[in-house]
């Protein structure tokens, strides 16, 4: 089993990008671990936060090459890097995080926040990660789930699954599949695009009309070499 990805990440109208992805792959130990984070808006260094949650929790992965993927391991990484999150912030810092851990054919999948993990399979998207998002009395939405400075609620959702040959994890913020877009994304994903092309497409939906950051990652379960182009697609600002 060989498991290939591609990402982007890119800026979109904002004057910053505050998205942020961190692959580690340990192929001598048969694991991988991929986390998208999303810093979030409205809130001082999103970027520093997306960034210091991502390379944390890889960092845990690198530090423990030996440790079996667990959710005990997923949140032992999350707790950690909670401790040094806190004492490196600088006042109010937040991020959303969603993630996956490959080991053989298990895939841990755990996300706290809107950014989204979804399984797809012959086709047809067979889990969704469900928004860690609530309405106030004003119809606004906030993030009930999440690292943020000084708080606890930041525990993540975690969903194990079997994988198959042909399997595809897909990881995005929520400036991928928000403003609309949802049904053509979800078109794209469940459609015949081939892997090596997939993940352009997906990116072009995103950037039409682009309101936010938007990033991705495209994760491929293969037996070989998927048919077409094999290398890493990869973009990022």
């Amino acid at each position: 089993m060989k498991i290939y990805h591609g990402l982007f990440s890119e800026c979109g109208p904002r004057y910053k990008n505050e998205d942020y992805i961190a692959v580690r792959e340990m192929p001598e130990h048969g694991r991988s671990v991929y986390v998208l984070c999303d810093g979030m808006g409205g809130h001082n260094l999103g970027a520093v936060a997306s960034k210091l949650v991502a390379e944390g929790i890889c960092d845990y992965w690198t530090k423990n090459p030996r440790l079996k993927e667990s959710e005990k391991k997923i949140t032992d990484a999350c707790d950690e890097t909670m401790i040094a999150f806190n004492n490196k912030s600088h006042g109010e810092m937040g991020t959303t995080m969603a993630m996956a851990a490959i080991e053989g054919n298990k895939a841990l999948l755990a996300h706290c926040g809107d950014s989204r993990i979804y399984v797809i399979r012959n086709h047809e998207i067979i889990y969704q990660s469900t928004d860690h998002v609530a309405l106030t009395p004003e119809g606004w939405p906030i993030i009930t789930r999440a690292f943020f400075t000084g708080r606890n609620s930041y525990t993540p959702d975690i969903k194990e699954i079997e994988v198959e040959i042909g399997d595809m994890i897909f990881i995005c913020s929520d400036g991928v599949y928000g403003n609309g877009k949802w049904s053509a994304l979800k078109a794209t994903l469940e459609g015949k695009d081939v892997y090596s092309y997939l993940l352009s497409s997906v990116e072009k939906i995103a950037s039409d009309k682009a309101h936010d950051n938007y990033s991705a990652i495209l994760i491929r379960i293969c037996r070989d070499e998927p048919a077409g182009k094999t290398d890493t697609y990869t973009k990022s600002d």
